[in-house]
C-alpha cells in the first residue's frame, strides 16, 4: 500500500512539474503580449481589434461595389482610337487631312474626318456601331475604324 501511495505521489509531482514547466514556456512565449496587462485589458484590446476587422471588411465590400460600378462605366468610355492622316488632293502639301475614330469596348462611337483643301477644311462626323458606320465611309475612315478596333489587341 505504501508503495502504491509513493507511486501516486511521484506521478502527481511529475504532472505538477510538467504543468509548471509548460506554464513557464507559455509565459516566456506570450510574456511580451501579456506584460503589465490584466485580463480585462486584453479583452478590451481583442474587442477593439475585432471591431476594426469588421469595419475593414465593410469598407472592403463597399470598395468592391465601387469597382464593379467603375468597371461597368468604363466599358462605355472611349478607350480605342485610330488616326489616319492623308493627302486627298495632290495640289496641297502634307498630310493635313485626317480621320479620327473614337470607340468604346463594344467598338461603338464615331469617326471624325477633316478634309483639307486650298479653299478650306471640311469636317464630317459619322456614327459607328459594332465597328461599322451606318453611313458610307471612305477608305481612310475605314482604316481609322479598323485601327481603333484592333487597338486593344496589341
Amino acid at each position: 500500500m505504501e508503495l502504491l501511495l509513493l507511486l501516486l505521489v511521484f506521478i502527481t509531482s511529475s504532472l505538477a512539474g510538467y504543468t509548471l514547466w509548460q506554464q513557464i514556456l507559455l509565459k516566456k512565449k506570450y510574456g511580451q503580449f501579456l506584460k503589465g496587462a490584466d485580463a480585462k485589458q486584453i479583452e478590451v484590446a481583442l474587442k477593439k481589434y475585432t471591431a476594426n476587422v469588421d469595419t475593414s471588411l465593410s469598407e472592403l465590400d463597399e470598395l468592391a461595389g465601387f469597382v464593379a460600378k467603375l468597371h461597368k462605366t468604363q466599358q462605355l468610355a472611349f478607350s480605342r482610337t485610330g488616326l489616319v492622316r492623308y493627302n486627298p488632293f495632290g495640289d496641297t502639301g502634307g498630310d493635313q487631312s485626317f480621320c479620327l475614330a473614337l470607340l468604346d469596348n463594344t467598338n461603338s462611337g464615331f469617326v471624325i474626318s477633316a478634309v483639307h483643301a486650298r479653299s478650306g477644311t471640311r469636317v464630317y462626323a459619322k456614327d459607328v456601331f459594332d465597328g461599322k458606320s451606318t453611313h458610307n465611309t471612305s477608305k481612310e475612315e475605314d482604316r481609322a475604324i479598323s485601327q481603333a478596333s484592333e487597338y486593344r489587341k496589341k
